[in-house]
């Protein structure tokens, strides 16, 4: 049996035998943790901006989307005559009502395919 030891394996232990100076330790460990901090503030600074950029951008367009569902959306399907009937039928006689009731089955088909 040989005994040769390898001498990387050797110094490894041998630094990790030293002992560390705690000021400077200390130091070394709370100037990383405020580089991280700094690093992470600047990080959600650019990230806030860049969303305040994009909604002063998309914010125009989606107001006018917006408007043209509230004027769309309520129009009756159906005209009717009579004034009851209409106002009876009016939550399901509506763009608004069939587009729910399509997501009401679509949700439906969902839970009947995956449960």
């Amino acid at each position: 049996m040989t005994f040769d030891r390898d001498p990387a394996l050797e110094n490894l232990f041998a630094t990790a035998k030293k002992d560390l100076e705690d000021d400077a330790f200390t130091a070394e460990v709370m100037s990383r943790v405020n580089k991280l901090r700094r690093r992470m503030l600047v990080s959600w600074i650019v990230v806030g901006l860049v969303l305040a950029v994009g909604v002063g951008i998309l914010s125009g367009p989606l107001l006018v989307a917006v408007n043209l569902a509230t004027q769309f959306l309520p129009d009756s399907l159906i005209e009717l005559d009579d004034r009851w009937l209409a106002q009876l039928l009016s939550p399901v006689n509506s763009v608004a009502g069939l587009l729910g009731l399509g997501f009401l089955a679509l949700r439906l088909l969902y839970k009947k395919i995956f449960s």
